[in-house]
């Protein structure tokens, strides 16, 4: 399963197919890491990656897994949990609304199904969609995974 090659994302690079992006087109505008001038009320270590994106565009899950939260967040806004069946979770955050089905008690994903609609929920500077890859408690970068690059690249 390609979510095991997720863990390779520790040791070393991605050795497996890359994933699907959770819209198209998608590129980051703010990387996962350290970061400089991250404003009054952004923290200076940036745990996900920022995606831009219109306001209401559809987010689909990456990668198969099962809802295990959906819950607002403080800063976070709006976001829901994916458990995957390694156990790597990846969290999409600053959602306008989660979709129909999982409002209805959807919880079984499978890669493509439709989770929310980016909006602007906690604090942002703009539409956008958060996502964190979280690996055995660890917070990993989850852009090697999709295969994306740096909007202005």
């Amino acid at each position: 399963m390609r979510i095991a090659a997720v863990l390779l994302l520790i040791a070393g690079p991605l050795a497996a197919a890359a994933a699907s992006p959770p819209f198209s087109p998608a590129c980051i505008t703010s990387p996962f890491g350290a970061r400089e001038n991250a404003g009054p009320r952004a923290s200076t270590f940036h745990r996900g990656i920022d995606l831009p994106a219109a306001a209401g565009t559809w987010v689909r899950a990456v990668l198969p897994g099962r809802v295990s939260a959906i819950r607002r967040i403080g800063a976070t806004g709006l976001a829901i949990d994916v458990t995957h069946a390694d156990g790597s979770i990846l969290r999409y955050a600053h959602l306008g609304q989660a979709a129909p089905a999982l409002a209805q008690g959807k919880r079984v994903l499978a890669e493509g199904d439709v989770l929310g609609r980016v909006g602007r929920s906690g604090i942002t500077y703009g539409t956008h969609l958060h996502l964190e890859l979280v690996v055995n408690g660890e917070r990993i970068d989850p852009a090697p995974l999709l295969g994306l690059a740096r909007c202005d690249r």
